[in-house]
């Protein structure tokens, strides 16, 4: 079993063919559609997203 799957950016993700799926204090949480189940890795920010 692997670990998840943590990006530096969005775009990176996005290139990855990740989609964002929520926002979290570190950055975002994205998934990646696979048919039967979602992939699911984090964009962690250097800088915390401020709410």
């Amino acid at each position: 079993m692997t670990g998840i799957k943590v990006f530096a950016t969005l775009d990176e993700a996005l290139k990855a063919g990740f989609v964002m799926f929520d926002r979290i204090p570190e950055g975002y949480l994205v998934r990646k559609d696979q048919g039967n189940n979602y992939a699911l890795a984090i964009v962690k920010l250097k800088e915390p997203c401020k709410n």
